[in-house]
């Protein structure tokens, strides 16, 4: 008789396979931390923003991750959360903490002040 218990599986990683086909979504949850709100954008960085929102709104999780995620910054927390930083263009950035399906920015960073 054959113990099934020594059948090896292949490892099971849900996270990899989850981001490949779902959706990438923005929202607020929590006020803008300060001198990282709207009120520090110009116009201009407010078409920089409403053309990056264009593009990720059609976009997958994976794809976003592939194509603007920056480096992560492992000292960068939000109520314990790891933050997540986004490539607008050049200069400008957002941040962002994950929290049940959802990138919650909490930064608007347009001239990249705080450091990643």
């Amino acid at each position: 008789m054959k113990i099934l218990t020594h059948i090896n599986h292949p490892e099971f990683i849900p996270n990899v396979l989850t981001k490949v086909n779902t959706s990438f979504v923005l929202g607020f949850k929590y006020p803008l931390l300060s001198d990282y709100t709207f009120k520090e954008i110009s116009k201009e960085n407010i078409r920089q923003f409403q053309n990056f929102l264009n593009k990720v709104s059609k976009m997958t999780l994976q794809e976003v991750e592939t194509a603007f995620a920056q480096k992560p910054d492992k000292n960068d927390e939000f109520k314990g959360i790891p933050v997540h930083h986004y490539k607008v263009n050049k200069s400008f950035r957002i941040h962002t903490i994950f929290e049940d399906g959802v990138h919650i920015i909490i930064r608007i960073d347009p001239n990249h002040h705080f450091h990643s």
